[in-house]
């Protein structure tokens, strides 16, 4: 089994690679992080791969949120972000969350908010409630003047709906500069049609299917961020001290 795990981790899938890692953290063995020390890297990618495993064997959770920022590409960690999946601990997925939300990139950012997003309803303890917190707040205050061009803007909000609580004045007052860009994030419309004088190519359609359409609908996205997603948030937040 072990040769196996350490066969993906050598390999070009960094799928695999990535999901190897877990499974060789939970065997306890203290010579796996010198022999994965020992590999030499055949590119740029696996030479990423074997620095993770190695930084995850030797020195934990700990040490590899410490060094995140400096692990190999934005690109790559924004991949290994996607990558997290089930055979991580619970843990670690917090913790590396939490360390990607100082990412200077938006949409690698993005995908520690999607990481976080799905493991903090799984537990979630104080301290790192409140590091989770301060990171969204910091980021979303990059955007602060034009707070839309955020990148999966939404998701921000429902996660800062579950980490602060209602002490945290910093979060209330970002989620609350938002009240300008909110409303109804999509909306429905509707026209009257002449079955017998339709518009190309509703008539080509209609003629093909045999109906006589007597109106249109169709719906668009508005560009704001939706109110209701919002106003839980804040209301989760000042439901929790």
């Amino acid at each position: 089994m072990v040769e196996k795990l350490l066969a993906k981790l050598r390999g070009k899938n960094d799928r695999a690679a990535y999901g190897a890692i877990p499974q060789l953290l939970k065997l306890d063995d203290g010579s796996l992080a010198a022999l994965v020390a020992s590999y030499k890297p055949k590119d740029e990618q696996r030479r990423f791969q074997y620095e993770l495993a190695r930084i995850a064997l030797t020195e934990g959770i700990v040490g590899l949120t410490k060094q995140w920022l400096r692990l190999g590409s934005a690109e790559q960690r924004g991949v290994l972000l996607q990558e997290i999946g089930p055979d991580w601990d619970h843990e670690w997925k917090i913790e590396i969350a939490i360390a990607a939300l100082e990412e200077p990139d938006d949409k690698v950012r993005g995908y520690a908010v999607v990481l976080a997003r799905y493991a903090a309803p799984q537990g979630i303890n104080a301290d790192q409630r409140a590091r989770m917190t301060q990171g969204l707040v910091r980021a979303m205050a990059r955007h602060n003047e034009r707070p839309l061009e955020l990148l999966w803007l939404q998701w921000y909000v429902e996660l800062l709906g579950l980490t602060a609580n209602a002490s945290d004045e910093l979060a209330i007052a970002q989620l609350e500069r938002l009240r300008p860009f909110s409303g109804a994030s999509r909306r429905t419309a509707w026209e009257k049609l002449d079955p017998d004088n339709l518009p190309w190519p509703t008539s080509v359609l209609a003629e093909k299917k045999g109906v006589r359409p007597v109106a249109t609908l169709w719906e668009f996205g508005t560009g704001l961020l939706e109110i209701k997603v919002l106003e839980s948030a804040l209301k989760q937040i000042r439901a929790r001290t």
